[in-house]
Order: structure tokens, then C-alpha cells, then sequence
């Protein structure tokens, strides 16, 4: 692996928490929530380190963090925490769908297509208040996450306000410039390896499919799934099956294990 891509690996991977920490801060004052904004930052940053729960629960800790430091109640921001998973899978499943289609072809459509189902589910439990809370209460069952159930079963009506058409069209916006400017640093550490057959946006969309196949698995950070999924779709593209588990595992060093262990 050639060393010299690392500094705008990382430049591109910082970057993308930029986007992100911006999504949360415009998600926050949608809830006429204000803190100030190094705070704000340390804060979203202390989330990365519980990122490898499943679903990225773990990063409910904000909320705690929040009603500690500045008394904001869980109720409102649990929903808020809940939502960015919401609007990462919504713009993931975009870049995966929209960009799958055009550069991948129609060999990966039943993927795409299954990727594209799950979100509407999402959605369904999301608007749906009986299936939310029962699936609420199987998940928060784990002793360690029972201080959070009641203030989400809740927040039904901060969850409608999460998801105003304007929220869905930044947000979901905002999760796809993260996704591409992602996408750049994972294109570097091809290069870095010497590898430059594989167009960069169908490595979006390859990378794309295989985070929200990860995210169904349930599994911590969906590890394992993800890194497997996303070899087996490169080892359609050509690349050697062992070598992509290669290129997989450095891949979320950059983009998982570098978060959390900032966080």
C-alpha cells in the first residue's frame, strides 16, 4: 500500500464528518436546539466511539451527553439521533439505487432493488406508531439501553417533524455529499494498492450497497456482512476475491475504526 494517499484519505474521511456534523446541527435547530458550536462538535464526535453498536445505537450517548452538560431532555433528542440513521440509510440507498443503475447495470438490480424495499419498510415503521413502539420495546430490552425507551416511545410527534419534506431534501442531500466525498477517500485507497479499473461512482454504489446490507445484518457496524458483501461485489468487477477482502478490511479502517477511535 502506497503511504503517500493516506493524508487525503483522512482529508476526505474529516471532511465527511464536516457534512455530517452539519446535518445534525440543522436537525438540532429544527428542534430549536442551539449549542454552541465547539461543544456541539466534541459532542457529535464522542458518538464515533459507540458507532460499532448495531444500527449505531450506540451514539445514543449524545443524548446523554446532552441532557447532562446543557439539561435538554432525551425526549427530544433521541428521535433526532434516530432520524440521522434514517436519512443515512435514505441517502445511501439513493447513491446505491440511482448511481447502481447507470454504471453497474442491470446485473445488480435485485440487490438494489432489495436495498431500495428495506427503506420503505424503514419509513413504514417510522410513520406507523403501533409497529414503532412494539419494535421499539424488542429493541431496547438490553438493560443498558432501557433509560431510553420510554422518551422514544415518546416522541412520535418530533419524529413527524424530523421528516418535513425540507428536512428529507437537505438531510438526505447532505447524507449524499457525505457518501460522495466518502467515496473519494475509498477511491484513494484503490490507488493505493494500484488499482484503477473500477469507475469511482460505480465504487460509490458498490460501497453504498454493501453498508446497508451490513445495516440489515443487525450486526455491530454490520461487520463481516459489510466486508464481505462489498468484496463479493468487487469480485464481480473482476478483482480477486481474497485481494477485495484486502481491500475491504483497509477500506473501514479508514471509514469505521478511524471514527471510533477519535470518539
Amino acid at each position: 500500500f502506497d503511504t503517500k494517499f493516506v493524508p487525503i484519505i483522512l482529508m476526505m474521511v474529516i471532511s465527511g464528518w464536516v457534512i455530517l456534523f452539519l446535518r445534525w446541527s440543522f436537525l438540532l435547530k429544527n428542534q430549536s436546539i442551539i449549542i454552541p458550536i465547539r461543544q456541539n462538535f466534541l459532542i457529535y464526535l464522542a458518538g464515533f466511539a459507540l458507532a460499532i453498536s448495531p444500527l449505531k445505537s450506540g451514539e445514543l450517548l449524545k443524548s446523554e451527553l446532552l441532557k447532562n452538560k446543557f439539561e435538554i431532555s432525551r425526549t427530544k433528542t433521541i428521535p433526532i439521533i434516530v432520524m440521522e440513521r434514517f436519512y443515512d440509510i435514505i441517502g445511501t440507498v439513493f447513491v446505491a439505487v440511482i448511481i447502481g443503475i447507470f454504471f453497474l447495470g442491470m446485473a445488480f438490480l435485485p440487490i438494489i432493488l432489495g436495498v431500495a424495499f428495506l427503506t420503505l419498510g424503514i419509513f413504514t415503521i417510522i410513520y406507523t406508531k403501533s409497529v414503532f413502539n412494539f419494535l421499539v420495546s424488542k429493541f431496547f430490552r438490553f438493560k443498558f439501553l432501557e433509560r431510553f425507551k420510554e422518551p422514544l416511545e415518546n416522541s412520535q410527534d418530533i419524529f413527524r417533524k424530523s421528516s418535513s419534506p425540507k428536512l428529507i431534501f437537505v438531510s438526505t442531500g447532505l447524507t449524499v455529499l457525505w457518501r460522495f466525498i466518502e467515496g473519494i477517500g475509498i477511491y484513494f485507497v484503490l490507488l493505493g494498492f494500484g488499482i484503477d479499473v473500477i469507475e469511482y461512482l460505480a465504487l460509490i454504489s458498490i460501497y453504498s450497497t454493501s453498508i446497508i446490507i451490513g445495516a440489515a445484518s443487525m450486526l455491530p457496524a454490520g461487520i463481516g456482512i459489510t466486508e464481505g458483501s462489498f468484496s463479493g461485489l468487487l469480485s464481480l468487477l473482476g478483482i480477486e476475491i481474497s485481494f477485495a477482502l484486502a481491500l475491504a478490511v483497509v477500506i473501514r479502517l479508514f471509514t469505521l475504526w478511524f471514527g471510533v477511535a477519535v470518539g
